[in-house]
């Protein structure tokens, strides 16, 4: 592949910037095959061309009344994705060396000698196709890389909704509530002033609160009665169940989802279980989990009960602050209730999907 670039280097685009020598600068390169080769006479012709067509090689005489200064700034600040084409100085008689820190890869004097000139032109090409060819690969590589790494995320991701679904489909109810108490939360943190990657860690990781009603028994999981006793105890290990499950991976994820799954029914007041956290000691994304995770089932129709008015959702959501509910996320789940509104509206249950539920269930 790049062995080839040794035989296209006469394939290359040269512009030549100078008011002098460029009949026979030209007729040499065309003698030898190098086809493509545009000239300037200035700066602001220079710059066009070089922008209609990017030049492999520019070669510019030291007689144009331009300073390799004014033509360094001026083409460092082309927006280009290619790499700065190699600059050659064709030197006026009086042998000028250029700076060391110049643009100038190398130089010549007037008059040339054809041979080495030639022998110049073609190590200048090919070192900056190679540099091309290699800056290409490179990009390909990190662009695979970067979807290669989109697609592992996204099958991360749908493992994820997946454990979500499985704890909600044994709990009767639908994967809508795990989706909505995602985008419920995404929504909270961005108003707490969350930075877009941790919200999203959120949006995934939420969904997950309840994976540990896996280990629960069924006789107690869908009882539709009320819990008595030792059956409310069992239930109430499913946070536990649920951050051991989750915290064994090593995925950023599945880990930040196990902290929900154990926090997520701890209550301000210290009321909450299973450890009996109080304020901030609850992780935070726990207490954001668990105003929209409570609010989503009021809100949403079950087996056993109706859906709660809006208002009274509010006001027992409202009425827990302090209590149940960090005081500084229900004020914020007050200010964005409309986007809260637009999320249940957009994620809506599917009526059709929760009927086949409900009779695998009862089967």
């Amino acid at each position: 592949m790049i062995t080839d670039l040794l035989d296209l280097s006469t394939d290359a685009n040269i512009l030549i910037i100078s008011t002098e020598h460029i009949d026979c600068v030209t007729n040499l390169l065309n003698t030898n095959s190098y086809h493509k080769v545009d000239c300037a006479s200035n700066l602001s012709m220079a710059i066009e061309k070089y922008i209609a067509s990017p030049p492999d090689l520019v070669i510019f005489s030291s007689s144009i009344n331009l300073t390799l200064s004014e033509l360094s700034d001026k083409l460092n600040k082309l927006d280009s994705i290619e790499p700065l084409p190699p600059v050659l100085l064709v030197n006026d008689s009086n042998n000028h060396i250029p700076p060391i820190d110049s643009i100038i890869k190398d130089f010549v004097n007037f008059p040339i000698i054809e041979n080495e000139f030639l022998f110049r032109i073609h190590h200048l090409l090919t070192d900056h196709l190679v540099r091309k060819e290699h800056l290409g690969f490179t990009e390909s590589i990190i662009k695979t890389i970067g979807q290669r790494n989109q697609e592992l995320k996204e099958s991360q991701i749908e493992i994820i909704e997946c454990l979500g679904y499985a704890a909600e489909f044994r709990d009767s109810e639908t994967g809508m509530h795990t989706i909505r108490v995602g985008h419920y939360s995404q929504c909270l943190a961005k108003a707490l002033g969350m930075n877009d990657k941790e919200a999203e860690t959120l949006l995934y990781a939420a969904p997950m609160h309840d994976v540990g009603k896996i280990g629960i028994p069924d006789k107690i999981l869908l009882k539709p009665g009320r819990l008595e006793g030792k059956e409310w105890e069992i239930m109430k290990q499913h946070t536990i169940i649920g951050e051991r499950i989750l915290s064994r991976s090593k995925n950023n994820l599945l880990q930040q989802a196990g902290i929900i799954a154990l926090h997520h029914h701890e209550k301000w007041n210290g009321s909450g279980y299973p450890r009996g956290l109080t304020g901030s000691d609850i992780h935070l994304y726990g207490r954001i989990v668990a105003i929209v995770d409570v609010f989503d089932a009021l809100t949403m129709e079950r087996p056993y009960k109706k859906a709660w008015p809006l208002e009274n959702a509010l006001e027992l959501i409202n009425s827990e602050s302090e209590k149940h509910f960090d005081p500084t996320l229900v004020e914020l789940f007050n200010e964005h209730l409309e986007e809260m509104l637009d999320i249940k509206k957009c994620y809506a249950d599917n009526r059709e999907t929760n009927n086949l539920l409900n009779e695998y269930l009862s089967i």
